[in-house]
Formats: C-alpha cells, structure tokens, sequence
C-alpha cells in the first residue's frame, strides 16, 4: 500500500531545514551584543549624617558591584544631610539623604577617587560618568575624568568640568580608549581648592557610570558550542528516522 510514502519523504527535508533555521536564532539570540546599562551606582546613603563616607556601589540599580578608593585625607570628608536631588539613577530605592561631603579643599588639592571596573564577564564601551555636586566658593573649582586601562598601574587625561557654587550635573564623557578594557579603572581628580577650613566646601551626591556591556567571548563561545551539540543531537535522531520512514 502506498499511502503517505511520498509525503513523509518530503517532510524530512523540511523538518532539517526548519531545524537548522531554528538553530541559527539561537546563535543570534547567544551572539554578542552591547546592552545599554547602568554599569555602577553610588548613592553614598549606607552612611550616617556626620559618619564616615559609604564608598560601595549600589546593585541594583546598578549592574556592577565595585568600592571608591581614595587618597583624599580621611579625616577632611564625612557624609553629609541632605542629599542632593538630581541625578538619582532610576530604580533607586533608598531615600536621598546623604551626600560626600569634602573639606579643607587647599590641602587636598589634586586628591583623587578611583572607581575600579575590573571584569572577566564583560567588555564596557560608550561610558559616560555623571554625578551631582554643589558647592562654597573656597571649595573646589574642577573637575577632570582619567582612565587607567592596567589596573591604575598609569592613568591617561580625559575631559574636564568647571565646577560651579550651584547644584550641578557634571557630565564627562569616557574617552574610546578605554573601550573593551578588563581592567579599567576610572579616576576623578578634583582641583581649584582654596579653604583650610573644615567647613562643608564640595558635595558630590549620586555618581552614575552608564555605557554599554558587551557579553566576554568565551562565554558566548561556550553558548554557542551547546547548541552546535544540540543540533548534532537532532541530527542523528533524524537520521534514525529515515529507514523507518522507507518502511512506510
């Protein structure tokens, strides 16, 4: 009896081609890709009015979890109430309250706070660093963004902002040299000091780096040999078919 012989012959290239598509999309869905984020968030609010200054990133919001480390006098900055109200990075949920509070600018002129950004999941490119500040005359003046692609072993200039008395977004763009760096390190040096004395002079509230995370290589790479096995997988299973389907 020949019932459906020649039809299921058919179905058999169809079913490999439907197979290799579905295959393909999975590929591209595991393929490297940049995803806009919020790389790293510090809210200084895990601190008391008065107390020493929170330095760990937020997570969540932020996707990376790093510490500020410093060289400005430990004693000539604390925490501060209230917090400054702009640039609160979306999805935060704690209150703003507290802001990093220097003093005693003039001799900490040149003091620097780094933000290390080491990984080996990902690659971070398209960086912007934001933050809001505010500020008396005598404290600091500017402001400049530098980039360290060995782990902080040397650092390279980057752009700089005037500092002004008023609540103030700064906004400094990361230069694409650090782009695709496992180990970055970005530095604010902050300079124009003129006070010795212990007065509230510069706060810096809500710092936010936001880019793009490219998944790392090898991650992908394994990824895509799963489902290369997958398809092999499905493969001789079809084959096995195919002497079946002949007895039909």
């Amino acid at each position: 009896m020949r019932t459906f012989k020649t039809h299921r012959k058919r179905a058999l290239p169809f079913r490999l081609l439907l197979l290799a598509a579905g295959a393909l999309m999975l590929m591209g869905a595991l393929a490297p890709r940049a995803n806009a984020s919020l790389i790293a968030y510090f809210n200084f609010e895990d601190s008391t009015n008065g107390g020493a200054p929170d330095f760990t990133s937020d997570v969540p919001p932020g996707a990376f979890s790093t510490t500020i480390t410093t060289n400005y006098v430990a004693g000539n900055m604390d925490s501060l109430s209230p917090g400054l109200a702009l640039n609160v990075a979306p999805g935060d949920l704690d209150p703003n309250l507290l802001a990093l509070n220097l003093r005693r600018s003039s001799l900490n002129n040149g003091a620097h706070f780094d933000i290390p950004l080491n990984t080996a999941q990902g690659f971070f490119q398209n960086m912007t660093v934001t933050f809001a500040t505010q500020g008396n005359g005598n404290g600091f003046h500017n402001v400049q963004l530098f980039y360290s692609t060995n782990g902080g072993g040397t650092f390279i200039a980057g752009p700089s902002v005037v500092l002004t008395t008023a609540l103030q977004l700064v906004t400094l763009a990361v230069p694409v040299g650090a782009n695709n760096s496992p180990l970055l390190t970005l530095r604010l040096v902050f300079t124009g000091g003129m006070s010795n004395g212990n007065d509230n002079q510069t706060q810096v509230d809500n710092i936010q780096i936001n880019g793009t995370i490219v998944p790392e290589p090898a991650t992908v790479a394994g990824g895509l040999l799963g489902v290369l096995g997958l398809c092999w997988f499905q493969r001789r299973r079809l084959r096995s078919l195919v002497p079946r389907l002949r007895r039909l």
